[in-house]
């Protein structure tokens, strides 16, 4: 029977609802969603109503009051984020019945229609937490009655189920948010909730900034980041406060703001201009499981948001119906234009050189090779990719034809160079270049290549591959198939000509011409020639990207070139696409 990817992708969905509610009407929780609309810019400082739903903020009672002590994030109607330090004292956890929580409050000084107060049912802390370090800062707050969520000033947040790399938030911008002072030293409990946004660096440059503070090493646990608008950071009174990412309209948690913080020399207090330790919230997702309503989580791992919403983004970023499909437009009615998909990253000011190939993925979106794209060489000022550069003639009768040029020049918006890319460091050999304009793909030389974004098509399959090439007396590109080479076989072919070759077994592949007379009528085209596969998808033969060829040597049988493989960064690339 055949499905069109619409109703497969609904089939998925319902079999999903009926197996993961188990017989229930209820639906998914919804989360991370702002439902309070409003045209502010403003990204430090004062805080919204109804920007931060899911900001909570946690009390301890001393006596007849009762004081702020940290802040904390919905997760479902009855559970509380926070950091176990927030919840500990010298003798140990403290009682729950001196802690309260208030939500949808924004004014800690000013009674609320929107603000909420529960009791504390139970404390989890961390089971690995310890006052005498800086891992494991992370605590559950079970409250005695549940959350009203029928508002749009008080809704839960969405927990990071996607990737837990390190590397797809390095670069990137946060916001935390809270009731901490700013460099002013304004007292904690301020007049109004607090928002900065934060940039995440990788943990070398956390460390160099105060070794002193931060040692030679971060936790794997943890990550490090920096406000990026002077006195509007993470500081004293916000530890518990979440660290927020928004994808695709949806907001996640990443980050809890962690106690080991550089200060200030002149009065002891953290200085909000220095870097700052989060917990990364990713890490413990599993352990969070355990208590959360799981009608707020996904499928069973995958891919950033699993179930229904989650395919949607996928549709609109990539079109399964007409990707990966080869053309079938000839050139002046001789050779098909098989590879529409294929771009070509110029080199300015001479438009005919080529640096690389880069392979079209959206209307919007190619990935290709990090290292055309960055250093100090005359390819960093790139600004335009050229797709399918070729005339599209028809037919008039009487001997006669009119051709129409279709080559395509789009200007590029944006270079994201994977964040682990160096010169230390060439593995992850990767870019994802943003069009500034999308390409047109209604002319059929001008067409995506098919993303293997589902968990179904994340397969590795290490058959019908084939690598984009030319005509070995033309400027036609064509496939030629190639045999996958297991690491082994690879290395010792390399070894054999005194060449040592450090193959990592999840971002590099060996492949090679299935035959010697394919490599006498194949031309290589230059770095980034893409790894496709050919899958029956659909009920059609559609091509999936499975990598890209580094060095221009994919014609040779010789010996097996090296391809950089797609699948470990489709999450890295779905994030930056999604933002």
């Amino acid at each position: 029977m055949y499905y069109s990817v619409k109703q497969y992708l609904l089939l998925m969905g319902c079999l999903y609802l009926v197996t993961q509610i188990r017989g229930q009407d209820e639906d998914q929780l919804l989360c991370g969603r702002r439902k309070v609309q409003t045209n502010s810019m403003n990204n430090n400082g004062d805080a919204i109503a109804g920007h931060w739903p899911w900001y909570a903020a946690i009390y301890h009672r001393k006596g007849e009051k009762q004081e702020y002590a940290c802040g904390g994030s919905i997760l479902d109607e009855t559970t509380i984020l926070t950091a176990s330090n927030c919840v500990y004292t010298p003798s140990g956890v403290i009682s729950a019945a001196l802690v309260t929580v208030h939500v949808g409050q924004i004014h800690p000084k000013q009674a609320s229609a929107y603000a909420q107060m529960y009791d504390v049912r139970e404390i989890v802390v961390h089971p690995g937490f310890s006052e005498a370090s800086t891992i494991n800062d992370i605590a559950l707050i079970k409250l005695t009655a549940s959350i009203t969520l029928t508002t749009e000033y008080v809704q839960p947040v969405c927990l990071w189920t996607m990737d837990s790399a390190l590397e797809l938030i390095v670069g990137r911008n946060g916001t935390v948010v809270g009731f901490g002072p700013n460099e002013r030293r304004d007292v904690v409990s301020g007049e109004q909730l607090q928002q900065a946004t934060i940039g995440v660096v990788d943990p070398q440059t956390c460390i160099a900034s105060d070794p002193a503070i931060f040692g030679t090493h971060l936790p794997v646990e943890t990550f490090c980041g920096k406000g990026l608008q002077n006195g509007a950071g993470a500081c004293n009174g916000d530890s518990g406060d979440g660290l927020f990412f928004e994808v695709s309209g949806q907001w996640f948690v990443r980050g809890l703001v962690a106690r080991l913080q550089p200060v200030r020399e002149s009065d002891g207090l953290c200085d909000p201009l220095q870097y700052t330790v989060y917990t990364d919230v990713a890490k413990y997702v599993d352990w969070i499981k355990r208590y959360v309503d799981p009608r707020v989580l996904p499928v069973e791992n995958g891919v950033l948001t699993m179930g229904v919403e989650h395919e949607e983004k996928l549709r609109r970023l990539f079109n399964f119906d007409s990707c990966g499909l080869t053309s079938s437009v000839a050139l002046y009615g001789q050779h098909n234009l098989t590879l529409p998909w294929l771009g070509e990253a110029m080199v300015p000011p001479n438009a005919d050189s080529v640096r690389c190939i880069v392979t079209l993925i959206s209307d919007r979106y190619a990935v290709g090779p990090a290292h055309c794209f960055v250093g100090g060489t005359p390819y960093i000022s790139l600004d335009s990719v050229v797709l399918n550069d070729y005339l599209e003639c028809y037919s008039n009768g009487n001997e006669s034809s009119t051709c129409t040029a279709l080559k395509q020049k789009r200007k590029i918006q944006r270079v994201i160079v994977h964040p682990n890319y160096g010169q230390n460091n060439s593995t992850d050999n990767i870019a994802l270049i943003e069009l500034l304009s999308p390409a047109n793909t209604s002319h059929p030389n001008v067409l995506p290549i098919c993303m293997p974004v589902m968990p179904e098509l994340r397969t590795q399959t290490k058959t019908n591959l084939h690598v984009a090439t030319a005509e070995m007396h033309g400027a036609v590109a064509k496939n030629v198939p190639v045999r996958y080479l297991e690491p082994d076989e690879c290395t010792k072919v390399y070894a054999e000509e005194q060449i040592v070759l450090n193959l990592d077994l999840h971002k590099r592949l060996c492949a090679v011409v299935e035959s010697w007379e394919d490599e006498e009528a194949c031309k290589p085209l230059v770095a980034g020639a893409p790894l496709q596969e050919m899958k029956l998808f659909g009920g059609k033969e559609q091509y999936f990207l499975r990598g890209f060829e580094l060095a221009g040597l994919a014609c040779r049988s010789s010996a097996p070139a090296i391809y950089h493989c797609i699948e470990p960064y489709v999450d890295w690339i779905l994030y930056n696409m999604m933002r």
